[in-house]
């Protein structure tokens, strides 16, 4: 046989064969790719997976306020919670534990998830805590009053009275006026909490925070006469009356 017949042999042979097996070849050739993108896929995960790892920030624990807490309240254990933030987020001052404030009282309001710092509470045996409840600029001063002259023994911790008195005037005549007003009162009869039973009809004695000017004023008023206190409304301002005179009340109703 020729070489050129050998070679048309061989042709034909390959011819046959790849007719034969095309399928298997495009099998093979499907896996091979299917491989090669397999492979760039994981590859491109590891990649993010360790880039992700290499960002994530340091976190810390911090205690926050479960709950809204008010000014000058003893905090519970289910008053706080632990959360987990950035190191960049935990303000000067956090607690990483809760036992580290239970406890301790707020010495003013703290919002719900607001972060505890040690600047907003303090603890009952370091600290004064009437004291902490004075503004700066003011002081307290005790003022003893009949339940007659005190809204019938109701006044609590926290409110807000107005006080009277009655004094003569350079006519002789005789005006009752109220010379303070919005006075805060952070103590009755030594208690800083509401009582907790009735103290209608009692004599009461208030510890008052106010200016040493206002302070000045209300014992000079108590060397005139009886004072009277009269309850404000919750977050109003009493407008100032016109002092009531004896010519007033002497004059005829029309």
């Amino acid at each position: 046989m020729t070489s050129g017949g050998t070679d048309m042999i061989r042709g034909g042979s390959m011819g046959t064969f790849l007719r034969v097996n095309r399928w298997l070849l495009a099998a093979l050739l499907a896996l091979g790719v299917a491989v090669y993108v397999s492979s760039r896929y994981v590859h491109q995960v590891l990649a993010v997976q360790s880039s992700t790892h290499t960002t994530q920030p340091v976190t810390t624990d911090v205690v926050i306020a479960r709950t809204s807490l008010p000014a000058f309240s003893v905090i519970g254990v289910g008053d706080v919670m632990i959360e987990r933030v950035p190191v960049t987020q935990a303000p000067p001052g956090s607690f990483s534990q809760v036992d580290q404030v239970v406890g301790k009282w707020t010495n003013e309001s703290l919002s719900q998830g607001i972060p505890v710092v040690s600047s907003a509470i303090f603890a009952p045996q370091s600290a004064n805590i009437l004291a902490s409840r004075i503004r700066p600029g003011d002081m307290a001063v005790d003022l003893p009053l009949t339940a007659n002259d005190v809204v019938d023994g109701l006044v609590q911790p926290g409110d807000a009275i107005s006080l009277f008195a009655t004094i003569t005037e350079h006519n002789g005549q005789q005006a009752t006026e109220d010379f303070l007003n919005q006075v805060k009162v952070l103590a009755v009869n030594g208690s800083m909490t509401p009582a907790t039973s009735l103290t209608v009809g009692q004599n009461l004695t208030l510890i008052l925070a106010l200016p040493p000017r206002q302070i000045a004023q209300l014992l000079f008023m108590q060397q005139k006469g009886p004072i009277y206190a009269a309850l404000d409304a919750p977050n109003a301002k009493t407008p100032v009356p016109i002092p009531y005179t004896t010519s007033q009340w002497q004059s005829p109703v029309p």
